[in-house]
């Protein structure tokens, strides 16, 4: 009978070990299903932090490109601000000066009737 008994604790410890596997490979398992659950997520976030980085580029570029374009248009009024006749027009508009042997003659009209002047001259000067 020492035997059987020793038959039938072998076999309980051959079952219990097997059903520690059993647990051991589950737990180790659902750790790996943990891992690339996160694994997952954070490729998803980093996918989403790109395309907020890239359309974030593109509208940077965008306000760039707008502010060279401004800049060089500056430049261009500078340069042309800077030229002789345009000092001497600004001054004969703004300041109301007049070059010598020249008579200012200042009209003050609203703002409306100037505007209505303007296109009238215009058309008349075609």
């Amino acid at each position: 009978m020492s035997d059987y008994r020793k038959n039938i604790g072998n076999n309980n410890n051959k079952v219990e070990q097997k059903h520690k596997k059993k647990i051991h490979y589950s737990l180790l398992t659902f750790v790996l299903l943990i891992c690339i659950v996160e694994l997952a997520v954070s490729a998803v976030n980093n996918i989403n932090k790109n395309i907020n980085f890239a359309s974030k580029i593109r509208g940077l570029e965008e306000k760039r490109n707008e502010e060279l374009n401004k800049n060089k248009q500056l430049k261009s009024e500078i340069e042309n601000f800077n030229s002789e006749t345009t000092l001497e027009s600004i001054a004969r508009n703004n300041l109301k000066m007049a070059e010598e042997n020249e008579i200012l003659l200042i009209i003050n009209k609203p703002k409306k009737e100037i505007q209505v002047d303007d296109s009238i001259k215009k058309k008349k000067d075609k």
